[in-house]
């Protein structure tokens, strides 16, 4: 199934407020300049370049444009720093209880492990090509039905990771790039407070290796999973 069919279906199939994210990592310069997308002009929130980019608006940006170096961390635009990566840092901001609760949370954090050039955050509409990655925010009855067409083929989600902390850089996108699996992210406040997110809205992030699958797993469970109200939406459609 290709990318524009995949999408299809979760158009047909999802109430989608938002626009579905395509994430492309560049290893180099090259690929970077060779990828069409507008060029970030100002430093930027990673989080925020995908809110944009789930209103329509796609760009591509260096680690000239990070605004939050901890999503450059995840991304694997820089490496980490010892005071961040000892959990003194969110530490001494309160953030948990103490050290020792700090630094598991710092040593379970998963980031990218290739070095990158820059990446590309664009809506569906303007995918080039299959994306690494896929990021869906939306509201969890749409969440529901996504788990529910990854389940039809897979089966239960086991190692899900969430603490709050680096939704959409973290838990939306390098840990289950990693990992090679979806992942679901309540949000974190720092991407709540920048990306103006509503209350009712939650991240997932899809490994394109998934993406197909899960489209076709909706659609497989749409007769025995939704109400009669949905499916004739759908069957007109």
């Amino acid at each position: 199934m290709t990318y524009v069919e995949s999408l299809k279906k979760f158009d047909d199939l999802l109430d989608l407020k938002r626009q579905i994210v395509g994430i492309y990592f560049f290893e180099n310069e090259t690929e970077y300049n060779q990828f069409v997308a507008p060029v970030c002009q100002k430093l930027l929130p990673y989080c925020v370049t995908v809110r944009n980019a789930s209103e329509g608006q796609g760009t591509k940006m260096t680690v000239e444009n990070f605004a939050c170096p901890a999503s450059a961390v995840a991304l694997g635009l820089i490496q980490e720093d010892d005071y961040s990566q000892s959990g003194e840092k969110h530490a001494n901001m309160k953030v948990y209880k103490n050290l020792c609760v700090s630094r598991s949370v710092a040593e379970d954090m998963v980031y990218c492990q290739k070095r990158i050039f820059g990446v590309g955050v664009v809506p569906a509409k303007d995918w080039d090509g299959n994306p690494d990655m896929v990021i869906i925010v939306t509201n969890p009855a749409n969440a529901m039905r996504i788990l529910q067409g990854h389940a039809y083929h897979s089966g239960q989600l086991k190692e899900i990771k969430m603490a709050g902390m680096q939704a959409i850089c973290q838990e939306c996108t390098s840990y289950p790039y990693e990992k090679d699996q979806i992942n679901i992210s309540m949000m974190c406040s720092g991407t709540r407070h920048v990306g103006r997110w509503g209350e009712d809205e939650m991240g997932l992030g899809i490994p394109y290796s998934q993406f197909a699958k899960v489209a076709d797993g909706i659609e497989q469970t749409l007769n025995p999973m939704e109400i009669v109200k949905t499916k004739r939406k759908f069957w007109i459609n």
